[in-house]
């Protein structure tokens, strides 16, 4: 079904009301160092806190404290043997014969960590209680040796050492396989830790919220948990920024809160992942400012759905004034509110036109280099569409790529065009042209740029560089040697775009028509006040 959506000027959006509901605002659990389509699951972690820490359990959405530490820099670590570096403010870990050793003597059982932690050299957090320990060896037989009856604990099984990076002092180990690790900065201070951008470069950033870790394999896991509020702000500071219109921005942020709640990575036992090429930019308060954090409080709560479920939240900077279907993007059975809508007259649109330009030589090293594309071995390369999106918008679902060898490669659904070309949407046209020196009507000779030809059959473009057109008695061959490539848009172009909502924002519609627009039949309700 195409839907298509006209907006006369006269339309004034009437009130209504969103769907009430006495609910708690809920935590949003945000995997950090976490293994899905990319592993970020790190050897080593330190948190940074001016006021301290609190260190606890957590029960999944609540933090359980135990202990509140001055310790203003703490490093975790897998209980294994380790060489640290703690002049490193990214507290780098090796395993392997170190400064920290994973064995120790226990040293009885006691009512609390603190009188635990005096009776030895460390207190370990178990699910008996708190044990007294001594020592860190880095062997079996040193802890041996210093046993004298007691019992020696070792490294076997997933735990984790808390280490005080600026003293170099043991805070505990924790081996209660009960509940998870929990930190945070005491009295509700924000916590730094050094995380790698979608850029893949290093920064520190700072969180709300607490962190939850386990130790798995030898590696670290780590989840934020932070209220779902919170978290609108963070992602509304990274995602959308501070220059749209404050309607775009409202509807923006139902949208992030909403995707919180569909728990896309809820299987692997966390809510979403901080990356925003598989969900979206979570750099903690990282950009936040005041205004953005005003929109937010003005939806508080706020979330779209479709049937009572939360909406699978997609967007997308700017799709060219038609919206990518979600079966052209990825195939599938239709999604109703993710079909192709059209935006009329969308002139913000326009700026997100782009092209490129390639010789035979550069287009054939473009796409060569490409995984999919790696049969290819000859120049002679052509792109052809064979099919775009059922639904109407311009976007490719079938991309024929041959070569003047005889290979073929065939790309299917939009999203599959975009990752194997590398272009910036898969809603783009392709023009092979020659420029060509002609004579004009009044004797004069000029460059001119032709896209095909005129033979028996009549006029013929140009499709490609593996074909010559004319000859014989209509003149000489003529080949192509450029092709362009013309789109609109960036990324996968399905639902919400930003600047498609800014036309409509500036048209004074408010955020709820909005939504409803791109996301045609959903409902905004209110979950807690």
């Amino acid at each position: 079904m195409m839907l298509l959506l006209c907006l006369p000027a006269a339309y004034a959006e009437p009130e209504s009301p969103a769907t009430e509901s006495g609910g708690s605002e809920p935590v949003v659990r945000v995997g950090m160092y976490i293994r899905t389509h990319a592993d970020t699951r790190r050897l080593s972690s330190v948190l940074t806190c001016d006021a301290g820490f609190e260190i606890g359990r957590s029960d999944g959405t609540n933090f359980l404290p135990m202990i509140t530490v001055s310790s203003k820099r703490i490093v975790i670590v897998p209980l294994l043997n380790m060489q640290i570096d703690y002049d490193d403010e990214y507290a780098g870990a090796a395993l392997g014969e170190g400064n920290f050793g994973a064995w120790s003597v226990k040293n009885g059982l006691y009512g609390g960590y603190y009188s635990a932690r005096a009776a030895g050299d460390f207190a370990a957090v178990t699910s008996k209680g708190f044990e007294s320990r001594f020592g860190g060896f880095s062997t079996e037989e040193e802890a041996r040796a210093h046993d004298a009856g007691r019992g020696i604990s070792s490294p076997a099984g997933d735990r984790m050492a808390l280490i005080d990076a600026d003293t170099q002092k043991m805070i505990l180990t924790y081996e209660d396989r009960t509940k998870p690790l929990a930190l945070r900065g005491a009295g509700g201070a924000l916590v730094s830790l050094p995380m790698v951008s979608f850029s893949g470069s290093w920064y520190i950033f700072e969180y709300p919220g607490f962190f939850e870790f386990e130790a798995n394999g030898g590696l670290l896991n780590m989840v934020n948990c932070v209220g779902l509020e919170e978290y609108t702000r963070c992602v509304m500071a990274n995602e959308i920024g501070g220059d749209f219109t404050k309607e775009t921005r409202r509807a923006f942020s139902i949208l992030a809160r909403t995707f919180a709640l569909g728990k896309k990575h809820g299987r692997q036992g966390y809510d979403v992942c901080s990356r925003p090429d598989c969900c979206q930019c979570y750099y903690g308060v990282y950009r936040m400012g005041e205004e953005n954090n005003e929109i937010v409080d003005s939806t508080r709560g706020l979330a779209c759905f479709y049937k009572d479920e939360p909406i699978a939240v997609l967007y997308t900077g700017a799709n060219g004034g038609a919206s990518c279907s979600s079966v052209a993007a990825w195939g599938g059975d239709e999604v109703p509110y993710l079909t192709t809508v059209f935006l009329e007259n969308d002139e913000i649109e326009e700026s997100a036109r782009w092209e490129t330009t390639f010789t035979r030589r550069e287009l054939y090293e473009h796409l060569s280099q490409r995984s999919v594309f790696s049969a290819l071995s000859d120049m002679d390369i052509s792109m052809r569409v064979l099919a775009r999106d059922p639904y109407g918008s311009s976007y490719i679902t079938t991309l024929s790529v041959s070569d003047g060898a005889g290979h073929v490669v065939e790309i299917n659904n939009s999203e599959n065009v975009r990752m194997a070309t590398g272009f910036s949407s898969a809603n783009f046209d392709i023009e092979y042209t020659q420029d060509l020196e002609v004579l004009t009507a009044d004797g004069k000779v000029e460059t001119r740029r032709v896209y095909g030809v005129l033979t028996a059959e009549g006029y013929k473009p140009f499709t490609g560089f593996d074909e010559s057109y004319g000859g014989g008695e209509y003149g000489a061959a003529v080949a192509p040697d450029k092709v362009t490539v013309r789109g609109v848009g960036s990324g996968h172009g399905v639902g919400f775009s930003a600047t498609g909502s800014e036309k409509l924002s500036l048209e004074g519609y408010d955020f709820r028509y909005i939504l409803q627009f791109y996301f045609k039949g959903t409902e905004i309700k209110r979950l807690y006040q």
